[in-house]
């Protein structure tokens, strides 16, 4: 996949040894309540400008969607951390039989070029990785954003884990722009699930 000239690369993640950005996040956080729990009709778009259906697009058992809060003027380092911390230990995913999507919001078309400083935070900043292992899709005019109920600026931090049907299996939007998840939170939240 291409945006802007940019791959996306969706293989190994081929990244470096940890490295601390000072940036923590929550590893312990309870599931909120959402304004809908059915994730089954949200829309994205790809970064070959495709519109796809996320649940449509899920080739494992539960999917981690992480909601950056998209361009405000400079790419956030809080959601560069966050999206640089599952770069690095996107493997972690494949005992849970779930894979991640990561989604920049933007509010016109013109604005998806702005994902490449998404990309290059990622793999260039602080914390540096080779490759992007994870789609970052984009959310064209927040249609999914205000679905959501996550609008501020353009949108809160939020991670959901939603399962081959749509639903809601963990929620959780950030207060504030620190306010996310860190990947133990997620992997735990991941041990915990059964049908």
């Amino acid at each position: 996949m291409a945006i802007g000239g940019l791959v996306i690369a969706l293989s190994a993640t081929g990244c470096r040894p940890a490295i601390d950005d000072g940036i923590q996040f929550s590893d312990d956080l309870q599931s909120q309540s959402q304004p809908i729990d059915d994730f089954s009709q949200l829309l994205f778009i790809a970064a070959d400008g495709q519109p796809i259906n996320l649940v449509g697009q899920m080739k494992q058992k539960y999917a981690v969607l992480v909601v950056t809060r998209g361009w405000t003027g400079a790419i956030c380092l809080y959601c560069a951390s966050q999206t640089s911390k599952w770069a690095r230990r996107f493997d972690e995913l494949e005992p849970y039989d779930a894979e991640l999507f990561v989604v920049f919001p933007t509010e016109t078309a013109g604005d998806a070029k702005l994902v490449e400083e998404l990309q290059k935070k990622i793999t260039t900043g602080p914390i540096e990785n080779d490759s992007i292992p994870f789609p970052i899709l984009l959310d064209i005019d927040l249609k999914s954003v205000d679905q959501l109920g996550i609008r501020d600026e353009l949108a809160k931090p939020a991670t959901y884990i939603i399962d081959r049907q749509g639903r809601v299996r963990f929620a959780y939007v950030g207060q504030s722009i620190a306010d996310r998840p860190s990947v133990d939170a997620v992997l735990k939240q991941l041990s915990r699930m059964t049908d």
